[in-house]
């Protein structure tokens, strides 16, 4: 018997988003024909799906023209069933449009009347239980964990990398105002040299210029040295990562690699990461300028201590 058909729209462009979707991707390819718009460069997040997701034209249409015609060629594919992960009102018109039976979605920007399936918007529901909260609307559930595995020869390449480092910083991110401060991380680098430990520095493309104030410290500079692909190699290879609320914090609890997350502006009850063996704390009135050593150092001790007796 043939599973029925399912599209489900998430932000393409977004690393953060694609992984806390995991456990929804792969509840929903269990049970029906799952078609995703995922980005292409966060696919492989999703090769234990390997052959049960079909991946779809990530591009959103903007204009009413696009939405029309898009929503055309979505109606001639017959899903059942639409998941709009991606809180635009124009992602709940396309599907609407697409006369798509079953619309489930957020309440957000006033898009309740285009939704058959309808979640009320929570700011602070974590995002594993969001992503649960779709499943519950349509009768299933998720297991609310997001798992990224390491090939040994990705594992290998990242040690020799590393060159001994076992715990990771990320100086870099999407803004300004989401960063530990530079003075804040050179402590902490030499802090963590002081008690034994080698230190390597980790971003992607982009993120030198947040990097290059700490490249002369004691560090294994790894910033840009790897693909996305990749990281999953070097997280596994860490004991443990320093890291901003961001991609790679995500990354990196989906490797199973405890992570010292630190949140300034951003929702940090939704989109951080509270359970064992990964601490979520949150700078003074949220304002990440103000994370000073002092207020860091307590974190990372507790961290130190926690890997050192796992």
């Amino acid at each position: 018997m043939s599973k029925p058909k399912a599209l489900l729209i998430t932000h393409p462009a977004r690393l953060g988003d694609t992984i806390l979707s995991i456990p929804l991707h792969r509840t929903l390819a269990a049970n029906y024909d799952l078609h995703s718009n995922a980005g292409e460069p966060y696919r492989f997040l999703f090769q234990e799906l390997e052959g049960q997701i079909t991946f779809t034209d990530p591009q959103a249409p903007k204009t009413l023209g696009e939405i029309l015609k898009r929503a055309k060629e979505l109606q001639s594919q017959n899903f059942q069933t639409c998941f709009i992960l991606r809180p635009s009102f124009r992602s709940a018109l396309l599907a609407k449009l697409a006369k798509i039976p079953q619309r489930v979605g957020e309440c957000t920007e006033g898009r309740g009347f285009l939704l058959t399936h309808k979640l009320p918007y929570s700011p602070n529901m974590p995002e594993f239980e969001r992503m649960d909260a779709f499943a519950q609307l349509v009768n299933l559930t998720t297991d609310k964990t997001a798992t990224l595995p390491a090939s040994p020869d990705s594992i290998a390449k990242a040690q020799a990398a590393l060159q001994g480092a076992t715990i990771g910083i990320v100086p870099g991110g999407t803004w300004p105002q989401k960063l530990i401060p530079t003075e804040t991380l050179r402590r902490t680098i030499h802090h963590l040299v002081e008690q034994g430990y080698r230190v390597a520095m980790l971003g992607g493309p982009g993120d030198e210029i947040y990097c290059k104030p700490l490249a002369k410290e004691p560090v294994v500079d790894l910033v840009a040295k790897f693909k996305l692909s990749e990281m999953a190699g070097v997280l596994h290879s860490l004991n443990l990562l320093i890291t901003p609320d961001g991609g790679l914090s995500h990354l990196s609890v989906a490797c199973g690699t405890p992570a010292l997350i630190a949140f300034g502006p951003t929702p940090h009850l939704r989109w951080g990461h509270h359970e064992p063996p990964h601490k979520t704390i949150v700078a003074p009135g949220s304002q990440m300028d103000r994370l000073t050593w002092a207020e860091f150092q307590p974190h990372v001790d507790e961290m130190l201590a926690m890997i050192a007796n796992p």
